[in-house]
C-alpha cells in the first residue's frame, strides 16, 4: 500500500475545493481550561472553511463556555504576540456571556509560512458587587498544526502525477506499511482527518493520492 501526496500552487486549473471531512468530525482542542481562565473555558478547531479576509489565513473557531454562576461580559481579543509575517483577524466581541452558557466565535489566522503558534490574551469582565468589576487576561496560543496548513485542490491523476514529479529529494518520502485487508476505509478517514486533502479517485486499490496546496 502507498499514500501518495502532491503539494502545488493553486492555478487555473487546478481548483481549491471543499474539506472531505465534515466540521463535526474535524478535531477539536482545548485552548484555555476553566481552572486557568476564570472560570472561562475555550476550545478550538481548523473550519478548513475559506477566510473572509484574505486566502492565506485559516478559519479557527472557538467554542466559549461560562462555567460560572455569574455572567462575563465583553469577551475580547486582546494584545497579540505575533511573528514577523503573521496576522491574525479577531472575532467581534461577545458583549455578555450568560451564567453556564456557551457561544462559538470565528478568528482567521495567517501564520506565515511558520510553524509558529499564534499568541494572543483573551480578555473579560465580571461583576464582583458593589459595582465593583473583575478583569481577566488570559494568554492563549493556537499552534500552527502542519495538516491545517494546507488546502485540499481538485485535479485529475494526470495533473497529479505531473505535480508529484516535482517532488523528489527532500520533497519525497516513502516508507512500506503493512495493512491489514480491509482497512482501505480508516487509512482514507485518518489521513482526510489529519491534513485537509483532497483525496483522488483510486484507480489502484493499494495506492492512495491526496492533493493539496500550501496556505
Amino acid at each position: 500500500m502507498k499514500a501518495e501526496g502532491a503539494a502545488m500552487t493553486p492555478t487555473a486549473g487546478a481548483g481549491r475545493v471543499a474539506s472531505a471531512v465534515p466540521q463535526e468530525k474535524l478535531p477539536v482542542h482545548s485552548l484555555l481550561h476553566f481552572a486557568n481562565g476564570g472560570g472561562l473555558s475555550v476550545d478550538f478547531c481548523f473550519t478548513r472553511e475559506k477566510s473572509l479576509y484574505s486566502e492565506r489565513m485559516s478559519t479557527v473557531k472557538l467554542a466559549l463556555h461560562n462555567t460560572t454562576n455569574i455572567p462575563m461580559h465583553n469577551l475580547q481579543v486582546g494584545a497579540t504576540r505575533l511573528e514577523p509575517g503573521m496576522d491574525l483577524q479577531p472575532f467581534g466581541e461577545v458583549g455578555v456571556l450568560a451564567p453556564g452558557a456557551s457561544t462559538q466565535v470565528k478568528m482567521y489566522i495567517d501564520f506565515g509560512g511558520k510553524t509558529k503558534a499564534a499568541k494572543f490574551d483573551l480578555c473579560l469582565e465580571k461583576p464582583r458587587g458593589e459595582g465593583a468589576i473583575d478583569k481577566g487576561t488570559y494568554g492563549v496560543s493556537v499552534p500552527a498544526v502542519a495538516g491545517e496548513l494546507v488546502v485540499a485542490v481538485a485535479m485529475d491523476e494526470d495533473a497529479f502525477d505531473a505535480q508529484q514529479k516535482k517532488l523528489r529529494g527532500m520533497h519525497e518520502s516513502q516508507q512500506p506499511v503493512a495493512i491489514p485487508d480491509g482497512a482501505e476505509g480508516l487509512i482514507r478517514e485518518r489521513v482526510l482527518a489529519l491534513c485537509n486533502l483532497y483525496p483522488l479517485p483510486q484507480t489502484d486499490e493499494q495506492v492512495f493520492k491526496f492533493a493539496g496546496a500550501t496556505l
